[in-house]
């Protein structure tokens, strides 16, 4: 058979002859000074000895603790790390080349934030070199890749104008002037 644990917040008899208990530290009265020192009169405008400043707390409530200023202990440093002031363009040289899969163009700020980014490396003040790398070769191969389809694009068109060129664009794109005819539209 199993019992039901005592109720810790009940009054009991031993407590005071069911008077409720202030937590520690409310209330509670100095002790007297020792046997045989004076008592010094308090000053005007200063609390007497053993009365509360402010008014009592209400029962059962919780002593509150004043919070302290928080302060940064000497020496710490509350910025970026150091040597990561200029990370920003190895990340963005990333970035710009990853870009430049779709747009090209962009690639160009690849390169150039990439070199810069690893030369911020070399003098210590960014630590992500091997991202500012991957943009520099992602860039770079999409410029070198955007750069060949720009001429195969100049090499397609100048074919298409010499073949399908001429002075009469119905004679654009034909076989010796005569004009393809659709078999459906000629009856």
């Amino acid at each position: 058979m199993s019992t039901t644990p005592d109720d810790p917040f009940a009054r009991r008899p031993e407590d005071g002859q069911g008077q409720q208990q202030q937590p520690q530290g409310w209330g509670d009265a100095p002790p007297p000074p020792p046997q045989g020192q004076p008592q010094s009169a308090p000053q005007q405008g200063q609390p007497q000895y053993g009365q509360p400043q402010y008014a009592a707390p209400p029962p059962n409530a919780q002593p509150q603790y004043a919070q302290g200023q928080y302060q940064q202990p000497y020496g710490v440093h509350t910025g970026p790390r150091p040597g990561t002031e200029k990370n920003w363009m190895n990340i963005t040289s990333l970035v710009l080349g990853i870009v430049g899969l779709f747009t090209w163009f962009t690639a160009i700020g690849g390169i150039i934030l990439g070199h810069m980014g690893r030369s911020a490396e070399k003098k210590g003040q960014a630590d992500n070199g091997g991202l500012g790398l991957a943009g520099l070769i992602i860039s770079y191969i999409v410029m070198v890749l955007g750069l060949i389809a720009l001429v195969g694009f100049f090499l397609f068109f100048g074919w298409f104008v010499s073949e399908c060129g001429g002075d009469n664009p119905a004679n654009w794109c034909t076989d010796g002037g005569t004009s393809i005819e659709i078999e459906a539209f000629a009856a």
